[in-house]
């Protein structure tokens, strides 16, 4: 079965129009400026994601330690066996539901961020808007730290023929890109924003994670993913959006939906202490 590929050109243009949108505010007098400011305060976000293991406590080193093992173990003992069985369940149903699945790791987080960017300005909702600005750079962010493992590490993707191996890792240079699943990760950066931010709507977290696994079960019935590379998906694309989520209201950055006689847009405040 063929199957679309995530590709990185999504988030940046995601960003670019998120960009366009916004709108100087007052002490502002140019829109590049306000610009910089927004790419700053990205940089910063990104900065502070990497530099988050220094302040892990030791629950979290705890956590991580346990992804990382249970990865591992996959890579030797998991995926060939997830594989297998993966390889028997194909039936025409479950094929037409993960063909119409697919997007769930692409298309459709690019388009739920658009989705809630236009009602938090239309309806003047600050929750809604910010919520979009979080989930677009939780995806920029995560699609960029994919696509640099994933062309390091060069790992060979299963395919139905069964003439590749879990443990065949070809190095740098676009050797491989199966680890690890960009799908999963994009699906899971976005959900996971979602989830933390509407944590208090009570469905709202089932339906995030819940629509997020099923991209990620989509990558291994294709054989598009090893087992494994879906767990580090989510893994990471869960850190970076919570994370980002609460590094989010510690940030004094505010945005908000704005109308000018020119259309509406968002506007950015930056408290001045």
């Amino acid at each position: 079965m063929s199957s679309l590929m995530f590709k990185p050109k999504f988030s940046p243009l995601v960003l670019i129009i998120l960009l366009m949108l916004v709108r100087p505010v007052s002490g502002w007098e140019r829109d590049s400026a306000l610009v910089r400011m927004v790419i700053v305060h990205g940089l910063n976000d990104s900065k502070a994601l990497i530099t988050s293991p220094a302040r892990w406590s030791k629950a979290e080193w705890a956590l991580a330690g346990g992804v990382t093992a249970a990865t591992g173990a996959m890579i030797l003992w998991g995926d060939q066996p997830v594989y297998n069985f993966s390889n028997k369940l194909h039936t025409p149903g479950l094929d037409a539901f993960f063909r119409y699945s697919e997007p769930l790791g692409n298309y459709y987080p690019v388009g739920l961020i658009a989705v809630m960017l236009t009602k938090g300005i239309i309806s003047k909702d600050q929750m809604s808007t910010e919520t979009a600005f979080i989930a677009a750079e939780a995806l920029l962010i995560s699609t960029v730290a994919v696509q640099m493992v994933k062309n390091t590490v060069g790992r060979s993707r299963p395919n139905p023929a069964g003439s590749t191996t879990p443990h065949q890792f070809n190095g740098p240079f676009f050797k491989g890109t199966s680890f690890y699943s960009g799908h999963t990760t994009a699906a899971f950066s976005v959900a996971s924003v979602f989830a933390y931010r509407y944590r208090h709507t009570g469905w709202v977290p089932w339906v995030s994670y819940g629509l997020a696994t099923i991209a990620g079960l989509e990558r291994i019935y294709d054989n598009r993913h090893w087992a494994s590379d879906v767990v580090m998906g989510v893994a990471i694309g869960t850190a970076t959006g919570l994370l980002l989520s609460r590094q989010w209201e510690e940030s004094t950055i505010r945005f908000y939906p704005s109308f000018t006689p020119q259309g509406g847009g968002v506007s950015m405040v930056i408290p001045i202490r």
